[in-house]
């Protein structure tokens, strides 16, 4: 009679967690809008970032998954993001964490979504940061993370805390774009050359959203010219730039570009370089122009 009441309570128990595995399935599906499923999402990095645990999240995760944050170098894959976060939350447990959605735009297989976020750590240290996503749908209403970026609002006093160089190992392939992406790269690079706030902003859209390094969103052209305007005001020489893709996606007539950068650099008296990874999303214009709508920069800690 006992082991049969223990059998009973056995396939109660395995039931009852058959049924919790259901409802989540039924919750994700029974979500009717894209920031529905967002907000559900990013319950589940909060949880998992003050459980100090990547394998909560780590279905978000596959091998063509791209994590940028600044500081680090591009991270690809599951795997070596795993190694940064299992290192990362190692360091300093969160206390408190929120993330807050301000934009989605939505593509037929891809999902941007920018936001805002403050950690607070057990130490009561607190950082404010902003992140660029983009989002994959995997055909079954769920999504992936296609690639992750994050960076923060101001300079961090000690960069290394951030910097996790073992999981970025083995250096990023760079691969060809389409001429006409190509095109624009090498326009961007001039800009850049030149440092003329009204060339670098004729760039963006009317309605661009621009996430610079260690600042503050940007949006829109007007905000965007006063942003270079007090970017450009030193003296500085552009000695040589590259730009490198390292993937892109046709989304609509569109692009989304993840790309790096590297910049040899001049200034009276002093010389020097930065590196840095981004994400880009290119938007086709009425006049059948690309012009950058979304964009994340991020600096990589020498």
């Amino acid at each position: 009679m006992k082991k049969y009441v223990s059998l009973v309570f056995m396939l109660i128990v395995l039931l009852g967690c058959e049924n919790s595995k259901n409802n989540k399935a039924d919750k994700l599906e029974e979500l009717e809008t894209v920031e529905d499923l967002l907000q559900e999402y990013n319950r589940r990095i909060i949880n998992a970032a003050k459980m100090g645990s990547f394998e909560k999240i780590r279905d978000l995760y596959d091998h063509e998954s791209l994590l940028m944050t600044d500081y680090n170098p591009l991270i690809v894959n599951n795997n070596n993001i795993k190694i940064y976060y299992d290192t990362i939350f190692g360091r300093n447990k969160i206390k408190e964490y929120k993330r807050e959605t301000i934009d989605v735009l939505e593509f037929p297989n891809r999902i941007i979504e920018i936001g805002l976020f403050t950690k607070v750590f057990e130490s009561s240290e607190t950082i404010k940061g902003k992140y660029f996503n983009v989002w994959k749908k995997d055909g079954e209403g769920k999504l992936k993370l296609r690639a992750e970026s994050f960076g923060y609002l101001k300079r961090m006093d000690n960069p290394t805390v951030f910097l996790v160089p073992e999981a970025s190992t083995t250096a990023p392939e760079i691969i060809k774009t389409p001429r006409e992406l190509a095109a624009y790269a090498a326009l961007g690079k001039s800009n850049v050359r030149a440092r003329i706030p009204e060339r670098t902003t004729d760039s963006y859209t009317d309605e661009a959203m621009y996430l610079p390094f260690a600042d503050t969103i940007k949006t829109g052209k007007a905000i965007l010219i006063e942003h270079y305007k007090g970017y450009y005001k030193y003296p500085a020489t552009i000695d040589s730039l590259e730009v490198m893709t390292y993937a892109y996606d046709k989304v609509g007539k569109g692009y989304i570009k993840y790309g790096g950068f590297y910049v040899d650099w001049s200034v009276p008296g002093f010389s020097g370089n930065s590196t840095g990874t981004g994400i880009s999303y290119w938007r086709r214009e009425k006049d059948n122009s690309l012009r950058i709508h979304r964009q994340i920069g991020l600096h990589i800690q020498k």
